[in-house]
């Protein structure tokens, strides 16, 4: 359907790898062999006293839950990979990127928290097992998901990587975004064809209007009609991908299954920045935690939440300890995940333990105003737009023809739109921006 060169060209069994900031997603596209995806954090680490020995997967989660102090070295800053022995930013000399892809391709199993889960202790019912690929680059192709304006040096060094340390058949280097359109294209038309099967209505966004239908000469509207709908994703030609993940937002405009890159936006928010301002607030007001980012990316992820109403939500945490939540601290001795403490209904709220040696942290505030740096990113110094008005900026550098389009066809992709009222809130934000003419369609893929 789009780039249709990538799946013509390529051989039978295929690699799709989305390497992000904070984890690798891949899986093995095969015929007749089930799917699954692997995931792996996308970084290693090694001790001070031995910085040649490499920590990666299953290993580096056991040194983490022994309280190791270990040295991270993330193959992805900024959303541009480092080549191997960069030592720039006293990054260390001995990282390689194929450790991690090798991990990746082997066959080693490893365990994952399930998101969303706060049970405790030692987290049995909280942890899946998950199987690396288990695949020969030299019998597979490969499909690699690369940041849009990158230098070419790093797309070349890339490509070197690809065929020389790994030797896969054939190599295709694409566009996060792109791929998202594709992919949820492909889902949406099935569920709309479903729709159409079962005569089920095809589920609408909130805020999104209901175009004037035109008197029909007929006595109903034809299939023909119904399926060649301009503004339904699946048939629509303008898309705009918000991908919001580990080291920014990009805001992209996709036109035919393309980027449109002088209408490509970017904001230097993402899931790393909003957790390291979660761990100054705490560090200021309760317990140093600047060492603890695993433990603190957790408490976000659990808690924190996008706000539709900022400043009543500041004034009841404030004047309300009742309306407070307590995240108990793992002890990582009979503890590994943090979890929220369950309080009787009315009873009052401590801010220290217990009694029981339980720590938690008190958070309040805290849980609205660390996600509302991507709504206004100036509350911390930053001086770039919001995501409203950077979608609103980025549709604004496109033809004016496609406003419609876009605005009808917004595509969320990336770890911070998971934040709890993130799709309202920005259907909310864009309403008062976006000319009443023109719905707003906002589409969140599923799990």
């Amino acid at each position: 359907m789009r780039n249709p060169l990538i799946f013509t060209t390529m051989k039978p069994n295929v690699v799709a790898l989305d390497a992000g900031g904070a984890t690798l997603k891949a899986s093995v596209v095969a015929q007749g062999a089930p799917q699954h995806a692997s995931l792996l954090a996308n970084h290693v680490a090694a001790t001070a006293a031995n910085p040649s020995a490499v920590f990666i997967g299953q290993t580096l989660r056991d040194h983490e839950r022994k309280r190791t102090n270990l040295r991270y070295v993330r193959p992805v800053e900024r959303s541009v990979r480092r080549r191997s022995g960069d030592s720039s930013a006293c990054q260390p000399l001995f990282y390689k990127e194929t450790d991690i892809w090798s991990h990746l391709f082997s066959k080693e199993a490893g365990s994952r928290r399930i998101p969303g889960s706060l049970s405790d202790n030692m987290g049995s019912d909280v942890v899946r097992w998950l199987q690396m690929l288990n695949v020969d680059p030299a019998e597979h192709s490969l499909v690699l998901t690369a940041p849009l304006l990158a230098p070419s040096i790093v797309n070349e060094s890339m490509d070197q990587v690809v065929f020389e340390e790994f030797g896969f058949q054939a190599y295709s280097r694409v566009s996060a975004a792109e791929m998202c359109v594709l992919s949820y294209s492909e889902f949406t038309e099935r569920e709309y064809q479903a729709s159409v099967a079962t005569s089920k209505p095809v589920k609408r966004s909130p805020t999104r209007k209901r175009r004037k239908k035109a008197a029909s000469p007929g006595a109903g509207t034809s299939p023909r009609s119904r399926e060649d709908d301009p503004l339904r994703f699946s048939t629509s030609s303008c898309h705009l991908v918000v991908d919001s993940g580990f080291s920014f937002t990009h805001v992209v405009p996709v036109i035919d299954g393309k980027a449109h890159l002088p209408g490509v936006k970017r904001i230097n928010v993402g899931g790393k920045l909003l957790t390291n301002y979660l761990k100054e607030i705490v560090s200021f007001r309760q317990w140093n935690v600047m060492d603890d980012t695993p433990v603190i990316n957790e408490l976000k992820e659990a808690l924190c939440y996008c706000s539709m109403n900022f400043d009543r939500d500041m004034k009841r945490y404030h004047t309300d300890r009742q309306q407070r939540k307590h995240w108990i601290l793992p002890d990582f001795v009979r503890s590994f995940e943090g979890r929220v403490r369950e309080e009787p209904a009315g009873a009052a709220q401590p801010l220290a333990d217990n009694g029981n040696d339980e720590q938690a942290l008190e958070m309040g505030v805290e849980m609205v105003t660390v996600p509302e740096v991507l709504f206004n990113p100036s509350d911390i110094g930053i001086h770039q737009a919001g995501i409203a008005e950077t979608i609103v900026q980025a549709v604004e550098a496109c033809p004016e023809e496609l406003h419609g389009a876009f605005y009808a066809n917004i595509l969320l992709a990336g770890g911070n739109i998971k934040f709890r009222n993130f799709q309202t809130r920005l259907e909310r934000d864009l309403r008062t921006l976006v000319p009443d003419e023109f719905e707003i369609g906002v589409h969140t893929p599923s799990e």
